[in-house]
């Protein structure tokens, strides 16, 4: 089993506008309303693919039934910590004319520290079930950068494998817990280590410095360059499928955790670790906003992603 955390569940809000003139009016199409947040989407992906997730969160009073129905809907079951508020709203405006979706993101309502304490309760019972735990995204306001941090140190106690996918103070103190994996994009390896890549060899060569301290591998999600696999004694690149009709570039990191720790709990090589996670993304980029890759479109582009050894 797979336990994806997801700290800043959201209601995502997609208006479709042709030709968007700003400071005008504007019509759209009827809005679409769904759930989501970055480990609703690996535990989706992780479903659709076969595997057997189990969602741990924090949930709101007020609409967080959003939530709750669609993780019943996608048959996931869930433990999540409600608590006083409103789920938070990112409103995406898709111009169909121009291809460009802008993104207007909420914070997160409060959380306070007794349903942080219980939400840390929650996740280590869970632990004994689980082989692997993923800690993806951002977090709502009263959580504190440490929380990741704090997790990682209290899982690998527990003897359980920690996929981080976070940015910014929560990647860099999730780093000192040293969790299994971690799977920075470019633009976030570039802020960590406080530099512009030029080339592959220097994002290998860093990558190598985060494997020094203690973690297994690094991923590096590196949109149409592909991703890089990292560990110790291994370095692939894994090229995306040739001639993707891409729709939405939304979830794709997402989709990636979710093939790389799939493939772990199968057992599968380092290369094909990197290969799953790419034809996961893949086939999710050629989908329409807020969908994740199916199993048919996974089994599609694994024959045809190409991973060669650097």
């Amino acid at each position: 089993m797979i336990l994806t955390v997801n700290l800043n569940p959201s209601m995502d809000k997609t208006l479709m506008v042709d030709n968007l003139k700003l400071g005008k009016g504007n019509q759209v199409t009827p809005v679409i309303s769904e759930a989501a947040g970055k480990g609703i989407n690996v535990a989706l992906t992780v479903k659709h693919l076969g595997g057997e997730p189990f969602c741990i969160g924090f949930n709101y009073t007020a609409n967080g039934r959003l939530i709750t129905a669609s993780l019943e809907q996608a048959g996931i079951l869930y433990d999540l910590v409600t608590v006083p508020g409103e789920l938070r709203t990112n409103l995406k405006i898709v111009d169909s004319s121009a291809g460009v979706c802008t993104v207007l993101t909420e914070p997160g309502g409060f959380v306070p520290e007794e349903a942080i304490q219980d939400l840390r309760f929650r996740i280590l019972r869970a632990a004994d079930r689980c082989s692997t735990v993923t800690l993806s995204g951002s977090v709502p306001k009263g959580v504190p950068p440490e929380i990741y941090a704090n997790l990682i140190e209290d899982l690998r106690r527990c003897g359980v494998r920690v996929a981080l996918d976070a940015e910014g103070d929560l990647l860099e103190q999730g780093l000192k817990a040293i969790p299994w994996m971690v799977k920075p994009n470019l633009e976030e390896m570039e802020t960590l280590f406080g530099t512009v890549y030029q080339k592959e060899s220097q994002v290998i060569e860093d990558a190598k410095k985060i494997i020094s301290t203690g973690v297994s591998m690094v991923c590096v999600s590196m949109g149409a360059l592909g991703g890089l696999l990292v560990g110790k004694d291994y370095a692939y690149q894994s090229h995306p499928a040739k001639n993707l009709n891409v729709k939405s570039t939304r979830g794709a990191g997402d989709a990636m955790v979710a093939g790389l720790c799939l493939a772990a709990e199968m057992r599968k090589t380092p290369k094909e670790m990197i290969r799953y996670a790419t034809a996961a993304a893949c086939a999710t980029i050629t989908l329409e906003q807020n969908q994740m890759c199916t199993r048919l479109d996974f089994e599609e582009m694994l024959s045809q992603i190409v991973v060669k050894t650097l």
